[in-house]
């Protein structure tokens, strides 16, 4: 998958998870939910999709949760947590470490050229497998596992 298809990707799960958020909102009308998701289609429309998106997790979710709390602001702490939650299965695939890598060869390639781009994305993969054969080497082994002996309860 491409950096773009991913960043198209990741947007139409954006606005699909805030559409659902104002599906559910039961004290809103009709046209505000309009008015909110012509606001959030505007804001990704503006984003220059000829470029990847340079998404920061985290900023998104803190966004998010001032959403959750102007759009329902009786909602319960379970039910705030559980917008959350969806939110953040949503922006999961971004935070893996393949995604961005994605993102931040994209951006060196466009400032600093292809060859740059290239030296360090295998400087990054080389380096990802020499952490994850230490951190194997150095896992502690797992003891077989072991029946456990049923418990006598007469004593004996």
């Amino acid at each position: 998958m491409t950096t773009q298809n991913a960043a198209d990707d990741q947007r139409r799960q954006l606005r699909a998870s805030f559409e659902n958020l104002l599906q559910e909102q039961a004290d809103l009308s009709a046209d505000d939910r309009g008015l909110l998701l012509q606001h959030f289609d505007e804001a990704l429309q503006q984003q220059d999709l000829s470029a990847p998106a340079d998404f920061d997790p985290e900023g998104l979710r803190r966004d998010w949760a001032a959403a959750v709390d102007a759009l329902v602001p009786d909602a319960s702490a379970s039910e705030r947590e559980s917008h959350l939650r969806r939110f953040d299965d949503t922006l999961e695939p971004l935070r893996r470490d393949t995604i961005q890598d994605a993102y931040e060869y994209s951006r060196r390639r466009r400032e600093q050229g292809e060859e740059a781009a290239a030296q360090w994305l295998n400087e990054r993969n080389a380096a990802r497998k020499t952490a994850q054969a230490a951190a194997a080497a150095t896992a502690p082994a797992q003891p077989a596992a072991r029946k456990a002996t049923p418990r006598n309860p007469w004593g004996g």
